[in-house]
């Protein structure tokens, strides 16, 4: 068949983005045969090609109107009858060149250029289904199918892996038309290619629902299977008999984690709970106590230093308390003897000259007078309160033999500590330190001592702090077997873990699995649904930091053994818009999770680590990790408010082909970024096993009522108590009696 047989009109009009075609008037109801069979013209969502030298510009469809005209004759008594005009406007999307589909517009179409519809070669180039010298294992590209496009009868649109996971994707849509499906479906056909031997997928579940897509329950002997080959589904919190909960020792928090759990506030709170981590984590002895003697005199001359920068009487007056503080700090008793051992560690401090220059520097400020205001600091005098303390500064700062810095330096590392312990002696002789400057420490802390102690003593965070009534004793590799569970990595045989008979089975169940001989999972689902929402932003950015900085860790060749980014994870965040929030403006701090994972969006590409984003208010979510987002999978989008944002965050040459996000179908989504060479309105695949996320059935439930739900065996376990067993006739006769 002739290449006219794919003509299909002329452009009209062309502006920097859009052209808009006169459709041919042999064309009879819209429709073209060809060798190929009979092709619908002027469907929405199909594509066109416009022949420009030895390029073809391939525009989309995106609109089609019937204009009526009339023509008034010479004779002003006839009037012909109306004729009709068939118009259709096309968004250009990129360029056919020597075969190869490429994105963009270099060269535009002129008036009365012929317009063509695509054949199955086109179609072929344009997705990239071509690119048969692609399929490697460096580049894969367009392999993995998703569904089957909604214009095109049976035609497979693929995608690039590459290109979804390894520049992050979102995946957008209103509640129940069909994201957690489509997340679903392109883990599924991933897992089905025959080469794919191991994957790295981790789902943030925050609604229960993905196990169900890969596990199937035996109701018989109440446990769950693969549905598909080496998953596995981790509970946060659960039953403390299950040996798929997850627990997340408190130890692989830093002081970040800690200070956003407790809500320690900026001021006094924040470095007392600091100290007394850093104190903590390294076990500071009787015969060490030179370190917080240390750390309390550099913490002290900052302060003074600082200060003295404020020309103000204010800040003269924290001086002055400031420098009676590290006086009395110095001259107490109890101090002594890690004074002494400080200045033989330091052969050039004498506290002596230090308690001098404080008392000079109180004769520098002044005295106050009578209302008890001190005079404004000058630059004189803030020369020589730096000259008094400077050579102090230098001297505490050097290291010593033996060691590993300052104590806050460790407060930041997944390093074992004692919970007891820092309790009741770090918290508590941080508070003490703080009180003789007269912070009044304590009374200024109360909020966020009552937090400290009520998490600790809360069952529902055992998962993070352990049984409330005993402490998680230290054992080898926690860190380390905690990261091989959750991502889904076999154990490893060469090393050498701690017995049951310092960790009995049950407490740490990761480390169980670990010591059992754990295999290699391809995909593991986090359970969040029964979390606390006061902690959910915590533990999602607990795990995806703990994520991110071990794979920038596996930089280190020499280390690592591997070469950077040659263990890629995705990282995949249901319901995101519940932990990473775009910050409101107002005086609430951001959240960590949200400060964690748009440094996952802005940092991960670099280090193997993807993010599947999917959420259905997409004008909730954080600007910076949506922006990142380079691939997009669009379901129905009714909210005015996301598709206002939506449109905003991609090219503005999408404009026209996101007003159809209101009317879409469930399964329906529309496809673009750097995924698919083109965009594309895409049928998804079905999703089987499928998710737990289908609609409740209520007429089903009103016509055939089942049996009540057990309702005292769902509390008991709500409460954290063993449910009671049903009573015999026997038994309540007895108990009558």
């Amino acid at each position: 068949m002739a290449t006219s047989d794919y003509e299909i009109g002329r452009v009209v009009a062309v502006d920097t983005a859009q052209i808009t075609i006169e459709l041919s008037r042999d064309l009879k109801a819209l429709t073209r045969v060809t060798y190929e069979g009979s092709v619908e013209v002027g469907r929405i969502n199909s594509y066109v090609i416009i022949p420009v030298g030895n390029r073809r510009i391939v525009a989309m469809v995106t609109k089609v109107v019937l204009t009526e005209e009339s023509e008034l004759r010479a004779d002003t008594t006839m009037v012909t009858l109306p004729s009709s005009r068939r118009l259709m406007k096309a968004t250009m999307i990129g360029t056919i060149e020597d075969k190869k589909f490429r994105q963009g517009i270099s060269l535009f179409p002129i008036l009365d250029s012929s317009v063509y519809i695509t054949s199955k070669d086109d179609l072929d180039i344009i997705f990239g289904s071509n690119q048969t010298s692609y399929e490697s294992e460096d580049k894969p590209g367009y392999c993995i199918p998703i569904g089957k496009s909604a214009i095109f009868q049976d035609y497979q649109i693929k995608i690039d892996p590459d290109a979804f996971f390894g520049k992050h994707a979102a995946v957008i849509g209103s509640t129940g038309s069909g994201k957690s499906c489509s997340i679903a479906t392109i883990l599924q056909s991933i897992l089905e290619q025959d080469n794919v031997q191991q994957t790295r997928f981790i789902i943030l579940d925050t609604n229960g629902e993905y196990r169900s897509a890969f596990q199937k329950k035996i109701e018989e002997k109440d446990c769950w299977i693969d549905a598909i080959d080496n998953c596995k589904c981790l509970y946060i919190p659960t039953d403390p008999s299950d040996k798929d909960r997850l627990t997340i020792p408190y130890w692989f928090m830093n002081s970040e984690d800690f200070i956003r759990l407790f809500r320690a506030a900026p001021g006094v709170q924040r470095p007392v709970l600091i100290n007394a981590l850093s104190c903590a984590r390294d076990e500071v002895t009787e015969l060490e106590q030179w370190k917080i003697v240390r750390d309390k005199l550099i913490n002290e001359i900052n302060n003074i230093l600082s200060l003295s920068t404020r020309h103000d009487g204010g800040s003269a007056g924290n001086i002055v308390s400031y420098c009676e503080g590290i006086k009395n700090y110095l001259q107490r008793k109890e101090n002594h003897k890690a004074i002494k051992q400080l200045s033989s560690l330091y052969d050039e401090f004498d506290a002596d000259d230090l308690i001098e220059s404080a008392a000079e520097i109180i004769k520098i400020i002044g005295s106050a007078n009578k209302n008890g205001y001190y005079n404004a600091l000058n630059i004189d005098k803030e020369q020589r309160i730096e000259k008094e303390l400077q050579l102090f500064l230098e001297i505490l700062t050097k290291p010593v033999d033996g060691d590993m810095g300052m104590t806050s330096a460790t407060a930041d590392n997944p390093r074992y500590f004692n919970k007891s312990a820092f309790r009741y002696r770090y918290l508590e002789n941080a508070l003490t330190r703080d009180e003789l400057n007269l912070a009044r420490a304590r009374e200024n802390s109360s909020t966020m001592l009552m937090r400290i102690y009520r998490l600790l003593e809360d069952s529902r965070f055992e998962f993070l702090f352990g049984p409330t009534s005993s402490e998680w004793p230290y054992v080898e590799h926690s860190l380390a077997s905690f990261l091989r569970d959750i991502l889904g990595m076999k154990s490893n045989p060469d090393i050498t873990l701690s017995g049951e008979d310092n960790l009995p089975p049950g407490e740490l169940p990761f480390y169980d699995r670990q010591r059992k001989g754990a295999g290699a999972s391809n995909v593991v689902i986090i359970d969040l649904s029964l979390l606390a929402s006061e902690v959910l932003e915590n533990v999602t950015a607990l795990i995806g930091r703990l994520i991110l900085e071990f794979l920038q860790r596996l930089s280190d060749q020499e280390v690592s053994k591997v070469q950077r980014g040659y263990f890629p994870v995705v990282l995949i965040l249901e319901e995101a818009q519940n932990y990473i929030k775009e910050h409101t403006g107002k005086s609430v701090e951001e959240s960590i999770s949200k400060q964690v994972f748009e440094r996952v969006a802005r940092e991960g590409r670099k280090f193997g680590l993807g993010l599947v984003v999917a959420s259905q208010r997409p004008s909730e979510l954080s600007k910076t990790v949506l922006s990142q987002c380079n691939s997009f999978i669009v379901h129905r989008l009714q909210n005015p408010e996301d598709l206002r944002y939506f449109k905003e965050i991609v090219p503005s040459i999408y404009g026209q082909l996101l007003d159809q996000l209101p009317a879409l179908a469930e399964r329906m989504a529309l496809v673009l970024g750097e995924c698919v060479q083109a965009p594309a309105l895409v049928e998804m695949r079905e999703v089987n096993p499928a998710p737990r996320s289908q609609n409740a059935k209520f007429y089903k439930s009103w016509v055939n009522p089942e049996r009540d739900p057990d309702v005292e065996a769902v509390c008991a376990k709500w409460e954290g108590v063993k449910p009671r067993e049903a009573c015999t006739s026997e038994d309540e006769n007895v108990n009558h009696e």
